[in-house]
């Protein structure tokens, strides 16, 4: 495993993409993303948007989720992770690497967790770091990474326990990267929410190493849950609202859009999932999943991607 000084010598600044320096300081355009205040790297600055509106919308889709994960951290269902130790987050990672496969998740399912050692993996959208672990306890130097700063300093405390990675804040749409530096890509349910997804997957194509691949999962257009949400008007995303704060943005995608999204890559794989009866309103709670095999790959809310880089 990389240590943290090793690391930090992968990342380029995201407005100009030359490295930057030891201190974390751009050497070409004098950006400085080393936050000591906060023990973690930002990539998030003024000058990687190209005016005072985009910086602004910017501003605004981290003011949410930054809120929501503030409230979210300290809930149970997070906040016990944060008082284990490298060994028993190890035995959690364990423990959530098998039950992705046998719940056939995306990281249970297509991501091949044990071709990951010793590769460079970016975690798009790493949340409270519970990915983050398992790609590392897989043995991947994770470089894992959320628009906002709270989620960025959980994963980073984490991946710091194990010394599998490093956390950070950052874009999805500019990302820290040189070109070409990257083995996999890794990122569920998180970039349905970017502002611009086509710059977001062309950012992910960009630092792929050639041959490099891609694991993402987009909200599905066609499913259960989404058409509930349309007919009956639902906003989403209700658990991360905090004082009145809404969604910016929530895109579901079918799998012709899926495809023509990742259309500069040699090889795209889409398969639908996660359907369930349970996931009907009101009632689902009450149903049987007897016969959820009927709806799982038709009405399901996940698109599984697989999408590899050519190789030349």
């Amino acid at each position: 495993m990389l240590v943290t000084q090793e690391l930090a010598k992968i990342f380029a600044c995201p407005v100009c993409l030359e490295h930057i320096s030891a201190g974390g300081d751009c050497i070409h355009c004098g950006e400085s993303f080393n936050k000591p205040e906060t023990r973690t790297y930002s990539f998030v600055c003024r000058g990687m948007y190209p005016s005072d509106a985009d910086f602004d919308s910017a501003t605004k889709v981290i003011d949410f989720w930054g809120n929501g994960w503030k409230k979210r951290l300290a809930e149970t269902d997070h906040s016990f992770l944060f008082d284990m130790d490298a060994a028993q987050l190890g035995s959690y990672a364990d423990k959530s690497i098998a039950w992705c496969r046998k719940n056939k998740t995306l990281m249970g399912f297509e991501v091949p967790i044990e071709s990951l050692k010793n590769k460079l993996v970016l975690n798009i959208g790493c949340g409270a770091g519970d990915e983050a672990l398992m790609l590392s306890r897989a043995g991947a130097t994770c470089f894992a990474m959320d628009i906002t700063l709270p989620a960025a300093q959980a994963a980073n405390s984490l991946l710091g326990k194990v010394g599998g990675g490093i956390g950070f804040q950052a874009d999805a749409r500019h990302l820290p990267f040189p070109s070409g530096s990257i083995d996999f890509v890794y990122s569920s349910g998180v970039l349905h929410h970017s502002a611009d997804i086509k710059k977001s997957i062309s950012e992910i194509y960009r630092v792929l190493k050639p041959g490099g691949t891609a694991y993402l999962m987009l909200y599905a257009k066609w499913s259960i849950t989404f058409m509930q949400e349309k007919l009956l008007r639902w906003t989403g995303e209700a658990a991360w609202e905090t004082e009145g704060r809404k969604n910016p943005l929530t895109t579901t995608h079918s799998a012709r859009d899926c495809r023509k999204l990742f259309a500069d890559f040699e090889q795209v794989n889409v398969n639908k999932r996660g359907g369930s009866f349970r996931n009907i309103a009101k009632i689902g709670r009450f149903l049987p999943q007897t016969f959820d095999f009927l709806v799982d790959k038709t009405l399901g809310a996940n698109m599984n991607i697989v999408a590899i880089k050519p190789a030349v």
